[in-house]
């Protein structure tokens, strides 16, 4: 068994790295990552729990492609709407594609409603769908994905992100309260929607689409995101293709956002941002203004590199034809660091409890690529974000660079007589002590 529990510390402090935010995001809260490793490039109150609003269909996004990948559920099957999924959509002064319970809609359409228009009844009916009819028991569902994404402190009381006054009286909610998350929880889930579904980029970046075109009941849908290309927010600096927003009175104007240049993809999200020309205004642009601000500073000052740790995994053989081996990473590591800096990598290893010595030394003989460890590393940090998971650093698995042979008899016994070998059952590169509390 790995000795893991050293591995995940804690970073510096949220009340460290706020002070020195590099720049200033006018949101109560604020918060970016790299998505590929996870590294945190921004932090403002990104643990305190705020209100989501529709930020919360990302929730049904990901348990919707879930169902479908297992086989539960295809893009064509037809889903019948109920009174409450009926009594929501009729609702004009909420964003609705209205539905007929005398007809019945596809997966896919209801998803593009969805995800484009954020369509209230749409995102009932296929919570129901999803819970066997009954959307009580779909808050259950959401609270075993927040706990298997580990998303942090959080509230659900409906598959919509919609205020209670908002469905008094046209759904079964009876929770009075808010649906509500952390802007690193949220970060969290739009992450993992991306990298295990990536399909619903598909759906996120479509500007505009007619919903049931053709028919009587068709409605043009224009996306909610306006930082996607052609609508009213556009930067063309940023490729922007997601990810969701939403707005209520208790959470204000929130987005979630994600733009990719090159293999650098950072996901942004802003919560309760208030126009300060229009305080009361709560669909204006300036959520997407501080979105830009974000994602220009985060692509402008960062890049990705790949680095290999070079002679930092070195450790003590025991029983082997060498006294010394360097080991090696199973992937070579990527790291999120400022542009301009030299970029400055320290790792901490652990190695299997079953394959070491009392005092650390690995025990020969080891086959190449064999899995011996772990590894925590990480990258020159100007802001001591750490990672999305709190961490100071990745882990990566450390395997066998070559084959490591056992030590013949002769070659043993003078060893036994040795003295002065260096072991240790953590090792942490020089000069980066410091940086693993």
């Amino acid at each position: 068994m790995l000795a893991l529990s050293t591995l995940l510390l804690p970073s510096k402090t949220e009340a460290a790295t706020t002070a020195k935010n590099p720049i200033n995001v006018n949101a109560k809260a604020a918060f970016m990552i790299e998505a590929s490793t996870g590294k945190v490039i921004y932090n403002k109150n990104g643990d305190e729990r705020l209100g989501i609003a529709s930020m919360t269909k990302m929730v049904t996004e990901y348990l919707l492609l879930e169902a479908i990948k297992e086989g539960k559920l295809n893009w064509d099957d037809k889903l019948p709407i109920s009174k409450a999924a009926y009594n929501v959509s009729q609702d004009n002064t909420l964003s609705n594609v209205p539905l007929r319970q005398d007809k019945t809609y596809t997966v896919r359409e209801l998803t593009e409603a969805m995800s484009i228009y954020s369509a209230n009844g749409a995102t009932i009916a296929i919570a129901e769908k999803l819970a066997g009819g009954d959307e009580t028991k779909y808050i259950g569902l959401m609270n075993k994905l927040a706990d298997k994404l580990d998303l942090g402190p959080h509230n659900f009381v409906n598959s919509t992100g919609l205020s209670y006054e908002d469905v008094k009286g046209k759904s079964v909610q009876k929770n009075k309260s808010e649906n509500e998350l952390t802007a690193r929880g949220i970060a969290k889930l739009g992450r993992a929607l991306i990298m295990d579904y990536p399909e619903i980029l598909e759906f996120a970046k479509i500007p505009k689409k007619t919903f049931q075109e053709g028919t009587d009941d068709q409605i043009k849908m224009e996306n909610w995101n306006w930082m996607l290309p052609g609508l009213v927010n556009e930067d063309k600096n940023l490729p922007v293709d997601g990810l969701k927003t939403g707005t209520t009175d208790h959470a204000g104007m929130t987005f979630t956002a994600t733009a990719q240049k090159a293999d650098m993809r950072l996901i942004s999200v802003v919560m309760n941002v208030i126009d300060k020309k229009n305080p009361k205004d709560q669909h204006s642009g300036a959520r997407f203004v501080e979105t830009a601000k974000l994602l220009n500073y985060g692509f402008d000052n960062y890049k990705l590199v790949k680095k290999e740790l070079g002679q930092q995994l070195k450790v003590n053989i025991a029983k082997g034809d060498k006294e010394s081996a360097t080991l090696t990473t199973s992937v070579t590591p990527s790291f999120v660091v400022p542009k301009d800096d030299k970029v400055v990598v320290a790792s901490k290893l652990t190695l299997s409890d079953k394959l070491t010595t009392g005092d650390g030394q690995l025990i020969a003989p080891i086959a190449k690529d064999k899995v011996v460890g772990q590894a925590m590393v990480a990258a020159n940090d100007p802001f001591s974000y750490g990672y999305i998971d709190n961490a100071q650093g990745r882990i990566v698995d450390v395997i066998a660079a070559d084959d490591i042979a056992g030590a013949g008899f002769f070659l043993s016994a003078w060893r036994v007589s040795k003295s002065g070998l260096l072991t240790a059952k953590d090792y942490i590169v020089e000069g980066a002590k410091g940086w693993f509390e």
